[in-house]
C-alpha cells in the first residue's frame, strides 16, 4: 500500500510506498477525496503514471512546479506523454513531466498574449526526428481541444524537442538543438557527395541518424572510444566512394568542432553511408 503524504489535486498525489521510497503518482480522480495519512492500493487502476522520487530536490521542484503554475498543465503534460509513449513505442526519462508542463504554461501564456515565435531547427527536427514531429504536432491539437486556443503548428517542434531530449535522457537541451544541428550538416554533406537526396523514410537513414546522434553525444560528454582499425583498409577498398564521403564527414566535424574522428568511427560511418548508398542504387 502507498500512504498518501499530500494531495495536490483530484488527480495528484504524493505518496511513500511500501519500500519508503517516496513517489508522485497521477491519475483521473486519484485524488477525489483523499486525504494525507490515507493508503492507495498499489493496484489502483486510477493509476496510469508513477514518478519515483529519487531526492528531495524532485519534491522540491514539482512542489514549486505545482504551485507556479496551473495545475491543469501537468495534467495535460502527463496526458501527452502516456499517450506519446504509446504512440512512439519507447518510455520517457521522468524529468519530461517537469520540462513539458513548464513549456506548455509558458506556451498558452505566449499564445494568449499573442507572442509567437519559432525555432530556426523545425524543419530539421521534422525531417531527422519525423515520429517524434509528426506526434508533437497531434499533441499541439490535442493541447487546443483542451484549452479552446488557437496554438501555432510551429509549436511542435518544441515539444518535439522535449520529447527527443526526454527519449536520450539529455539533461540540457542545448545538447539536443547542437546536434540536431551537426546531424542536418552531415545529411547535406550526404546529399551533396551523392548528388541526391537522402530516403529520409528508409530505415537505413534511420540507423545513420541514430549512430551519428550517440557519436554526437559521446564527443559532447568527452566519451572516447577506442581505437580499431583493423578492416578500415579493406572497407576502404572495397567502398571507395562511401569512404570519400565517410572522409568528408571527419574533416567537417573535426573542422569546425575540433573533434579527433577515430578510425573506427570512420569505419562504421563507411558502412552506414554504404547502406545509404545501396538504397540509392537500388531505387
Amino acid at each position: 500500500m502507498r500512504v498518501i503524504k499530500k494531495v495536490f489535486n483530484n488527480n495528484v498525489l504524493f505518496v511513500v510506498n511500501e519500500n519508503n521510497r517516496e513517489e508522485i503518482i497521477m491519475g483521473k480522480g486519484l485524488g477525489f477525496h483523499r486525504h494525507s495519512g490515507e493508503t492507495v492500493d498499489e493496484n489502483d487502476q486510477k493509476i496510469d503514471k508513477t514518478f519515483i522520487i529519487k531526492d528531495q530536490a524532485t519534491v522540491k521542484n514539482f512542489q514549486e512546479l505545482a504551485e507556479r503554475i496551473d495545475i491543469t498543465d501537468i495534467e495535460i503534460a502527463s496526458d501527452i506523454i502516456n499517450e506519446g509513449e504509446q504512440a512512439l513505442g519507447y518510455k520517457l526519462s521522468n524529468s519530461i513531466l517537469f520540462a513539458l508542463a513548464d513549456h506548455i504554461n509558458v506556451m498558452l501564456k505566449r499564445v494568449r498574449e499573442k507572442t509567437f515565435f519559432s525555432t530556426p531547427l523545425q524543419w530539421d527536427l521534422k525531417a531527422i526526428y519525423p515520429k517524434e514531429y509528426q506526434y508533437a504536432f497531434r499533441a499541439v491539437k490535442k493541447i487546443e481541444e483542451r484549452t479552446q486556443l488557437n496554438i501555432p503548428d510551429q509549436e511542435a517542434a518544441f515539444i518535439a524537442l522535449h520529447f527527443i531530449n526526454a527519449h536520450y535522457d539529455v539533461k540540457d537541451m542545448e545538447e539536443t538543438l547542437m546536434s540536431t544541428k551537426i546531424i542536418q550538416k552531415v545529411i547535406d554533406i550526404v546529399n551533396y557527395h551523392y548528388g541526391r537526396q537522402i530516403d529520409q523514410s528508409s530505415y537505413s537513414f534511420s540507423r545513420f541518424v541514430t549512430h551519428i546522434r550517440y557519436f554526437v553525444l559521446r564527443q559532447l560528454h568527452g566519451e572516447n572510444t577506442e581505437d580499431s582499425s583493423s578492416i578500415l583498409n579493406f572497407i576502404q577498398q572495397k567502398y571507395p566512394d562511401d569512404y570519400n564521403c565517410a572522409l568528408k564527414i571527419k574533416k567537417f566535424l573535426e573542422t569546425s568542432y575540433h573533434w579527433d574522428v577515430k578510425d573506427n568511427e570512420l569505419l562504421y560511418l563507411t558502412l552506414h553511408l554504404n547502406r545509404l548508398s545501396t538504397n540509392f542504387n537500388g531505387s
